[in-house]
C-alpha cells in the first residue's frame, strides 16, 4: 500500500516544492531575517521530497524505500531542468545508505535521522550542482554554499522531525499497528451486562 501512496504523496510534495513552498519560505525568511540575520537574502529551499523519502525509508524495507526514491526523483526531475533520473539516482543511494545504517543502529534512530538529513542535504546539493555544471551552468561555490546550501540545511534539519512524526503515523496506520483505545473496547461487554 505504501508503494501506491508514494505516487500521490511525492507528486504533491514535488508540486508544492516547485510552486508554493518557495514563496512561503520567502515570507518566513523576510519575517525571520531580523531575528536570524544568517537567513536574510538567502535562496535556500526545503527539500520536502528528499525528507519524505528519508523518513519513509527509515522504517520501510529496502524495496519500498527504492520505490519511494524512484517516484520522488522522477517527480522532482519532471519539474526541474535536470535530466530525468538524476535526482532518482541520488535518492536511491541515500535510501540504500539509510537502510544499511538503520539495521545496525536500532536505538539511535532520531540521531541517525538528523545526521542523515544533514548528509543527504549536502550530497543532494553536491550531486545537483555537479549535474548542472555538466549541463553547462556555472556557479560561484561560495555564494551557493552561503546563500543556498546553508539555509537549505537549516530548513531541512528543522523540518525533518515533525515530518518524521507524520510519516511514522501513516506507516503505523498502514501496517495496522496503531490501536485506538484498546482498554475502552474491552470494557464494552461489561457495560452492556449492567444495563
Amino acid at each position: 500500500m505504501g508503494r501506491y501512496l508514494s505516487i500521490l504523496v511525492l507528486g504533491v510534495a514535488a508540486a508544492l516544492s516547485a510552486s508554493l513552498l518557495p514563496q512561503a519560505l520567502v515570507i518566513v525568511v523576510e519575517l525571520g531575517g531580523a531575528v536570524i540575520p544568517l537567513l536574510a537574502d538567502t535562496r535556500g529551499q526545503l527539500s520536502l521530497v528528499m525528507l519524505l523519502v528519508l523518513c519513509w525509508s527509515l522504517h520501510a524495507s529496502l524495496t519500498e524505500g527504492f520505490v519511494w526514491a524512484l517516484v520522488g526523483g522522477i517527480a522532482l526531475d519532471l519539474l526541474s531542468v535536470l535530466p530525468l533520473g538524476t535526482t532518482s539516482a541520488a535518492l536511491l543511494i541515500m535510501v540504500y545508505g539509510i537502510n544499511r545504517l538503520s539495521q545496525h543502529l536500532l536505538r539511535a534512530r532520531i540521531v541517525l535521522l538528523l545526521a542523515m538529513a544533514a548528509v543527504a542535504t549536502l550530497v543532494m546539493a553536491a550531486y545537483t550542482y555537479a549535474a548542472l555544471v555538466l549541463l553547462g551552468y556555472t556557479y560561484d561555490l561560495w555564494a551557493v554554499g552561503r546563500f543556498v546550501l546553508l539555509p537549505t540545511l537549516l530548513y531541512n534539519l528543522v523540518a525533518v522531525l515533525p515530518l518524521f512524526a507524520i510519516v511514522r503515523f501513516f506507516q503505523r496506520r498502514l501496517e495496522g499497528g496503531l490501536l485506538v483505545a484498546p482498554q475502552s473496547l474491552s470494557q464494552m461487554p461489561d457495560a452492556r451486562r449492567q444495563m
